[in-house]
C-alpha cells in the first residue's frame, strides 16, 4: 500500500469496488486521495478466496452480469482475462418431495422466463407492488417464488416490481478466471489505503469534513461514502449533523438483503453434474437452495441461499447452510454423493458487521430512493455503491460505475481546477 496522507483532499470510506474505482479516478486526476477500510483486506463484498479450495472461490460478487452493457466485461476482454461464458440452465428440480421429470424441468425454465417478464411488465405500471403480487399463475409458482431472493436478496413479498423494471438487463453472465474479486483488485493497484480503520463519525459541520477513526481524526475537503445500506441503517457511523430525513428515508427503503454461498468441492471422480447445470431444492415454505455446478470448469459447486431462509440458517449457526445444501445433494443425486465431497465452506454476510448483508433491494414504492441516496450532501459528502444505482444496483459493475460517477461529481466541485476525470478505458 502507498503512504497514507494525513489530510488529503478527498477521503473515500470503503475499499470495495466502488471505493477503489472512485480513488483510481481521483488519483488519475491528480487529486490527493486516501481510502479508509474497516476490514483487514480490500475488496469489500467482492473478494476472492484462494486458500480454501483447489480453485478460486468468490465469497461475494462472482459474475460479470449483462455483459453487453458491462464495462468490466470490456476491461476483462481487453486485459486478456480467461472468461467462462457458458450459460447456466436447470437440470434438476426437487420441489416439496417431488422430482420434476425432464419435460417438467423444461417447463420450469419456461415459467422462470415468464415470471421475470410478468414482473417487469407490472413494474412499469403504477402504483408499485411486490414481485410476489406480479407473478403469473402456474404449477411452478411456489418454488419459483423462492428463487427470487437469489436474484434480489429480498423475498418476493418484500421486493419492489418497479425496481426490477428499472434494472438494465442483458443476456450473458460470465465468470472471470482467477475470481472476480481478484480481477477487481488487479484493476486498482497502488491505492493509498488504511486497512483495519473503521470510521465511527463523519462531521461536516464546518467547511470540510472530519472523520473519526481508531487511528485518529482525518480532515479533507470532500468525502466519498461507499458503505452498504446495512451499515448506514445500523448507526455504526455517526453523522454530525444527522443525515437529512430524506436520506434516512432512502436508506430505510433500501435494505441490504442477503445472498449467502456454500462452496462444495467434489472429488473429480464424481461426474453426475457438469459445468453450467443448476439443481433447485425446495422443501416447503421458503426453504430453498440452488446448487450450481462446475465453477471455473472445476469440481467446485456453489449453493445459494437467500432472503429470510438464508438469514435463518445463518443465525442457526455455522454449518446449517452447508447441511441444507448437502441434504439437497443427497435428495437429488442419492446418498452416496456426499462420499465425494472433499471440503466445504460457507459465507455469513448478514452477520458480517462490516456489511450487514450482501446487496440492496427496494421495498415497494422505494425504487426512486436510489437517486435520493446518490445525491450529494452539502457539496462535500458524495455517495457511491451499488445501492445508489437505479439501473445497475446489486452488481459489481454497478458499484464500479458508481465510484467513477462520484469521482466525476467531486471533480465538478473544483471550480477553476484543471483536473479532469480519467476513467479506466473501456
Amino acid at each position: 500500500m502507498s503512504k497514507i496522507p494525513q489530510n488529503p483532499e478527498v477521503i473515500v470510506v470503503g475499499a470495495g469496488t466502488a471505493g477503489l474505482s472512485a480513488a483510481t479516478a481521483l488519483l488519475a486526476a491528480g487529486i490527493e486521495t486516501v481510502v479508509l477500510e474497516a476490514a483487514a483486506h480490500t475488496g469489500g463484498r467482492c473478494v476472492t478466496d484462494t486458500t480454501t479450495f483447489s480453485a478460486p472461490f468468490d465469497r461475494g460478487g462472482s459474475w460479470l452480469h449483462s455483459v453487453s452493457l458491462n464495462p468490466l466485461a470490456r476491461l476483462a476482454e481487453q486485459r486478456g482475462a480467461v472468461l467462462h461464458k457458458a450459460p447456466w440452465l436447470w437440470s434438476h428440480v426437487h420441489t416439496e418431495g417431488y422430482d420434476l421429470t425432464s419435460d417438467e424441468v423444461l417447463a420450469y425454465r419456461g415459467y422462470q422466463e415468464a415470471m421475470w417478464l410478468a414482473i417487469n411488465n407490472r413494474g412499469a405500471e403504477t402504483p408499485d407492488t411486490t414481485t410476489a403480487a406480479a407473478m403469473p399463475d402456474g404449477p411452478f409458482k411456489t418454488s419459483a417464488t423462492c428463487s427470487i431472493p437469489q436474484m434480489m436478496a429480498g423475498d418476493a413479498d418484500l421486493v419492489s416490481a418497479a425496481d426490477v423494471y428499472n434494472y438494465a438487463d442483458a443476456k450473458g453472465d460470465w465468470l472471470v478466471g482467477g475470481g472476480l474479486g481478484a480481477f477487481i483488485q488487479d484493476l486498482h493497484p497502488g491505492i493509498p489505503t488504511q486497512l483495519n480503520c473503521p470510521v465511527s463519525k463523519i462531521d461536516y459541520n464546518g467547511t470540510g469534513v472530519e472523520v473519526t477513526t481508531p487511528q485518529g481524526v482525518l480532515k479533507a475537503k470532500h468525502l466519498i461514502l461507499t458503505v452498504s445500506t446495512g451499515v448506514l441503517a445500523s448507526g455504526a457511523i455517526e453523522f454530525v449533523p444527522a443525515l437529512p430525513i430524506q436520506k434516512q428515508d432512502a436508506v430505510e427503503m433500501l435494505p441490504n438483503g442477503l445472498l449467502n454461498k456454500v462452496g462444495i468441492e467434489f472429488d473429480p471422480a464424481w461426474c453426475d453434474a457438469t459445468q453450467g447445470q443448476i439443481a433447485d431444492y425446495h422443501t416447503g415454505d421458503d426453504a430453498f437452495c440452488s446448487l450450481l455446478f462446475g465453477f471455473f470448469e472445476t469440481s467446485i459447486a456453489t449453493g445459494f441461499l437467500a432472503g429470510r431462509f438464508g438469514e435463518a440458517l445463518e443465525k442457526e449457526g455455522v454449518g446449517a447452510a452447508t447441511d441444507y445444501c448437502l441434504q439437497g445433494l443427497r435428495t437429488v443425486f442419492g446418498n452416496d454423493v456426499t462420499k465425494y465431497v472433499l471440503r466445504t465452506d460457507e459465507t455469513n454476510w448478514s452477520t458480517n458487521a462490516l456489511t450487514l448483508g450482501s446487496y440492496s433491494y427496494s421495498k415497494p414504492g422505494g425504487a426512486g430512493a436510489r437517486k435520493v441516496l446518490a445525491e450529494t450532501l452539502d457539496e462535500r459528502i458524495f455517495f457511491a455503491g451499488e445501492a445508489t444505482m437505479t439501473e445497475t444496483y446489486a452488481t459489481v459493475h454497478g458499484a464500479f460505475l458508481s465510484g467513477q460517477q462520484a469521482a466525476e461529481r467531486v471533480i465538478a466541485t473544483r471550480v477553476g481546477a484543471s483536473a479532469t476525470l480519467t476513467r479506466l478505458k473501456i
